[in-house]
């Protein structure tokens, strides 16, 4: 449950915006919020997610999916406009990926929710796929028929489930900040908090505020972490 909704907050192709604040908005309302205080004096830490686009892959609903990945972005800028890179390590992730896919080789402006070529059997296939969910329509069918703008058009998986699920793909990971340097090559998952953890000094342990970085250790930091993203000001 959150505070606009008795359960997930609407997607943001569907919300009433006079009604139901954008991911951005949370985002600078939290920043805001978080840093008063004991938060501007000792460091916070704030986590956000963009959970709605995990709800729309998992419909096969690319269209929001997509749609809640750019706002996404923009909680993201908001993040980076109202922190300093001197004194604010921001780190954006996921969790775990989709199993959906991009494929053919689409015309240059070709719409990506369109078709992207012609087939076996002169039928076409659509640029977005999925290996299942929802979307699952019978071999033999012609997707040029279809509205595949239309926000709640389910696109096409290759195994039927009621349920979308996720896949196996390695996902990235992006910081700004003190220590972000750390967040580099290939790294185990666990691994994320234990350098947010280094570069905010607390718990035991070496720290940045420990032996011999501790004259360039900083005294406190946000962390934003995401499809999570989370602030740790320092």
């Amino acid at each position: 449950m959150d505070f606009f909704n008795e359960s997930y907050m609407p997607y943001n192709l569907e919300r009433d915006t006079s009604l139901t604040p954008s991911l951005e908005e949370m985002t600078e309302t939290a920043i805001k919020i978080v840093s008063k205080g004991n938060g501007a004096e000792n460091g916070y830490f704030l986590f956000i997610e963009g959970g709605l686009i995990d709800l729309g892959h998992h419909g096969n609903w690319a269209q929001k999916a997509f749609d809640e990945t750019v706002e996404f972005s923009k909680a993201i800028n908001k993040a980076l406009e109202m922190t300093s890179e001197k004194d604010t390590l921001i780190v954006v992730t996921s969790d775990h990926s989709h199993t959906m896919s991009i494929s053919g080789y689409p015309e240059r402006y070709n719409d990506i929710f369109g078709v992207a070529g012609i087939g076996d059997f002169g039928l076409p296939y659509l640029t977005i796929n999925y290996a299942n969910g929802p979307g699952f329509l019978e071999s033999g069918h012609n997707y040029t028929l279809d509205n595949t703008s239309d926000k709640d058009f389910r696109f096409p998986a290759v195994a039927r489930l009621d349920y979308e699920t996720h896949g196996g793909d390695d996902v990235g990971i992006f910081a700004r900040g003190p220590w972000s340097h750390l967040y580099s090559g290939v790294l185990e998952q666990h691994i994320i908090p234990h350098i947010m953890k280094y570069a905010s000094c607390v718990g035991e342990g070496l720290t940045a505020c420990s032996g011999a970085f501790s004259n360039v250790a900083t005294l406190s930091l946000p962390i934003i972490l995401g499809a999570l993203f989370s602030l740790f000001y320092l």
